[in-house]
């Protein structure tokens, strides 16, 4: 019987575990591949150990330049250099388990988009195996929002009741399905054709992207979906999508970091499953722009676009990606309005449309779009008001600028303006530094 493979992504380690993962360690930099390169051994050993002592999420490739290479913070330089290192480190790696290392109980992998190591362990007498421990990766830590007691389980009951079929159609035959995948999981299992259903049905609830309790709600669903079938990656995919918008709009740090983490450890499982699921590069993608990685997450919000280009769901979370990785050509492809999406539920398509036209610099054509979300039931959050105020101040229309942040103010007196601000868009970007603009400018 061959040995079962485990995935250690950011759950706490147990002594023994950290210990072997020390050993793994020692024996790569001792490698012939590694015995030679110093500088990849003190990057290496570095992810390593921080990771180890439960500051994986802070890694950076900012960190990197500055801790392992002695590189300045000023420009990117140091940093371009770490891709380059990185990129090095990772081939070596590669080449370390096809040869030397192929036998090691312990790996550590280093996977593109990340600085982040991974731990899988091959000894089967002393870890569970994967299929048991990594099907449900949100389980691993007690989230604060799950504390909610019988209020969410009502609430999810109530969820469910509402988006699903009447009972007499929740065991069709197979004869009655027309639909060939669902099909072909009611052939395999009724559980994984109700996972399929539950997390379409998730899928379509996550818009507005701000109404947390609807994210926390969709999350559930998307939980629940796991335990039914936690081979098909949806539910997974779905998972990092919710976590990552709780990671991206919680003002706690530390409560944000550990959504991060759940939402990549999600992501990554997802990509796993299904290497060429639009969804699950979209998510991936999604959760590498909310970290700081932006350009390899551009990279798989394209290939999920690719994969997908008429799904409206993956195009809304291409276009959500693309905002927080400040890149507006790419939101702006993902939610044009010309071209036609496939799916069900809410899209959030027109507001994406809205804040990319913004970043552009167009700014009737965001106006327009917000102004026309409600009329067409697009979803309605108090970004939309800020944004139409900061066109409107653009435009040199103060007054109208000026009304739409005090009705924001009176409709919304608790939301976190600044904080969202600083959330979605990058640190002294042209955009956050408009937006900040006219929220000072109607403070004085």
């Amino acid at each position: 019987m061959s040995p079962s493979k485990k995935t250690e992504l950011f759950q706490s380690l147990d002594e023994k575990s950290r210990e072997m993962v020390e050993v793994a360690l020692k024996c790569i930099n001792e490698s012939d591949g590694f015995v030679e390169s110093l500088r990849l051994q003190e990057f290496l050993s570095y992810v390593v150990r921080e990771t180890l002592a439960g500051r994986g999420a802070a890694i950076r490739g900012k960190s990197v330049a500055v801790d392992v290479y002695g590189r300045s913070l000023v420009g990117d330089a140091g940093q371009n250099l770490v891709r380059v290192e990185a990129r090095r480190l990772r081939r070596l790696l590669t080449a370390y388990y096809e040869a030397e290392g192929k036998n090691d109980p312990v790996q550590i992998r280093m996977d593109a988009g990340g600085y982040r190591p991974r731990f899988v362990f091959l000894d089967t007498s002393s870890r569970a195996d994967l299929d048991e421990s990594a099907a449900q990766p949100i389980k691993r830590r007690m989230l604060p929002w799950a504390a909610g007691g019988a209020a969410a389980v009502i609430c999810f009951g109530l969820a469910v009741a509402q988006f699903s079929e009447p009972p007499a159609k929740a065991s069709p035959s197979l004869a009655e399905i027309k639909d060939p995948v669902r099909a072909a999981l009611r052939q395999h299992s009724m559980l994984s054709l109700q996972a399929m259903n539950i997390t379409e049905q998730a899928q379509g609830m996550l818009f507005p992207v701000f109404d947390l309790k609807r994210q926390e709600l969709a999350l559930g669903m998307f939980r629940h979906a796991i335990e039914l079938d936690a081979s098909l990656p949806g539910g997974h995919a779905g998972a990092a999508q919710t976590l990552t918008v709780l990671g991206l709009l919680s003002p706690d740090q530390t409560v944000g970091a550990t959504y991060l983490e759940n939402a990549l450890n999600s992501a990554v499982y997802a990509l796993q499953l299904a290497p060429a699921d639009a969804w699950s590069n979209g998510a991936y993608a999604f959760v590498l722009a909310a970290t700081g990685d932006r350009e390899p997450a551009i990279q798989y919000a394209t290939t999920a676009m690719q994969l997908s280009p008429k799904d409206g769901h993956v195009l809304d979370l291409v276009g959500m990606t693309a905002i927080v990785a400040d890149d507006p050509e790419l939101a702006a492809l993902a939610s044009d309005p010309s071209v036609p999406r496939e799916g069900a539920g809410r899209f959030g398509s027109r507001n994406i449309w809205g804040v990319s036209q913004l970043m552009l610099g167009n700014y009737a054509e965001a106006i327009a779009a917000f102004e026309g979300a409600a009329p067409v039931g697009a979803p309605i959050s108090p970004p939309s008001l800020l944004f139409q105020a900061v066109a409107f101040d653009q435009l040199a229309h103060s007054e109208k600028s000026t009304a739409l942040l005090a009705e924001l103010n009176a409709t919304w007196p608790d939301f976190p303006t600044a904080y969202i601000v600083n959330a979605l868009f990058a640190d002294g970007s042209k955009t956050e530094q408009m937006i900040l603009k006219t929220l000072d400018g109607n403070n004085d």
